[in-house]
């Protein structure tokens, strides 16, 4: 029941407009009701072939994008591509149940792994910046998360403020602007950042207490408290631009575990997981950085793995450039921060770290000391990382790789620029 004006308010009651229409003989009544009846038909039938025609896939690689449901989620900084029908179900109804899925997944890894998002119903790393000092349950994930980092003695996490501060450096407009807050070039700055690695570097400021049953505490002294409140600082821990391994680990196991196999997911920090598909073949590009120059030196053929992690000192892929910042001269400010300094290095324009059987957190974890250093230590890894993980790295315009089992293909050689590649060969304790 509609509602109108009447002048004096408003009435619930109906106004009725009477049309005194012509009459019709039956016949011609009949004939009219019969046609609407086929043109609603001809009208259903089209639309139907329509709706059918929106659905139809064709079998194949397709890339798969998670619905917009305004809730935070991680898929706009990811890309999963999917083999569509070969184990051969419905293409069209594979897409639908793995678009559904896909977006249930994104959102969750987002709650779990990112600062930034504190939901009450999914105790992530956001809930441990608001509940310091004070033992709270965990969803397993995150505690097996902070378990492997604890396992690998890394520490990145708790770099949350100094993030902060070259986060104000990665949007900067200019050089002048990046140069004032850069801790590398202004001596304020970077008494700004040693003030804040005294802390975030000591187990005694800043730690966190692992117990059964998904109980965490984050544990900060009584001075880091008092200097966090004079310079407002809120943000404790803080996965960064890791975030995104864990994520990647996480979405992949929930969809293998839904029985999707046939695809990849990727993202433009660098990670790559493989959802266990028999013949699913993970290949990267090695890209080599020389000063502004970036070259597309080879393609990598890093077959049947599990997992590719990728450190580059340059941005690529979806929304990436918001952990990098490239002076005019070429020099590249990245997410890359040491845990000693709290400022950024890259050993290597790029290094590629493969694994069989191990995530992209774990693979990540097992390099990115090497990274970090000033030097990068070839041989040191090598031997760190055995068979478990395979890599490969440019230097001196030659691809470095540490086992055959990378192939390195479509070598750069343009006439101007040209690359080679060579296994590299371990060398004995006695050398």
């Amino acid at each position: 029941m509609g509602w109108f004006s009447t002048g004096r308010g408003y009435s619930s009651e109906p106004r009725v407009l009477r049309i005194d229409l012509p009459e019709e003989s039956s016949r011609s009544f009949r004939l009219k009701t019969a046609a609407a009846i086929l043109l609603a038909a001809v009208g259903i039938f089209a639309l139907v072939w329509a709706v059918n025609g929106l659905l139809a896939k064709d079998p194949g690689w397709t890339q798969i994008e998670a619905d917009n449901s305004g809730e935070p989620s991680c898929a706009g900084e990811f890309t999963l591509q999917y083999n569509v029908g070969a184990d051969g179900s419905q293409p069209a109804e594979q897409f639908k149940k793995l678009t559904a899925l896909y977006t249930d997944v994104s959102i969750q890894a987002e709650k779990l792994f990112s600062a930034a998002v504190d939901d009450e119903k999914t105790h992530g790393i956001g809930f441990l910046n608001r509940n310091v000092n004070r033992q709270v349950t965990v969803e397993p994930e995150v505690y097996n998360a902070l378990l492997l980092l604890q396992k690998a003695k890394s520490r990145e996490i708790f770099l949350a403020p100094v993030y902060e501060q070259y986060n104000t450096l990665f949007f900067c407009a200019t050089d002048e602007e990046a140069e004032s807050v850069d801790p590398s070039v202004t001596e304020e700055q970077r008494e700004i950042i040693a003030e804040m690695i005294a802390y975030v570097s000591d187990p005694e400021q800043i730690d966190i207490m692992l117990e059964e049953g998904n109980r965490v505490t984050l544990r900060l002294s009584d001075d880091y408290i008092a200097y966090a409140r004079r310079n407002g600082i809120e943000r404790f821990v803080d996965l960064y631009w890791m975030k995104n391994a864990f994520a990647a680990d996480y979405m992949a196991d929930r969809i293998f575990e839904a029985g999707f196999t046939d695809g990849y997911l990727t993202c433009g920090e660098g990670f790559t997981r493989s959802l266990g598909g028999k013949d699913i073949l993970l290949s990267s590009t090695v890209y080599d950085r020389v000063g502004k120059s970036i070259y597309k030196a080879a393609s990598l053929k890093c077959g049947t793995v599990k997992s590719v992690v990728v450190f580059h000192d340059y941005p690529a892929g979806k929304n990436n450039d918001k952990y990098y910042y490239q002076y005019s001269e070429g020099r590249m400010v990245t997410p890359y921060i040491a845990v000693s300094d709290g400022l950024c290095r890259a050993s290597v324009s790029n290094l590629t770290v493969c694994s069989e059987s191990k995530g992209c957190a774990e693979t990540m974890l097992a390099a990115n000391n090497a990274y970090f250093s000033h030097e990068f230590p070839a041989e040191k890894l090598l031997k760190k990382l055995g068979e478990t993980y395979c890599f490969a790295y440019p230097r001196d315009n030659t691809i470095w790789v540490s086992s055959s089992r990378l192939t390195v293909k479509h070598l750069l050689n343009d006439g101007v620029v040209s690359y080679s590649a060579k296994v590299m060969e371990a060398k004995s304790d006695e050398s």
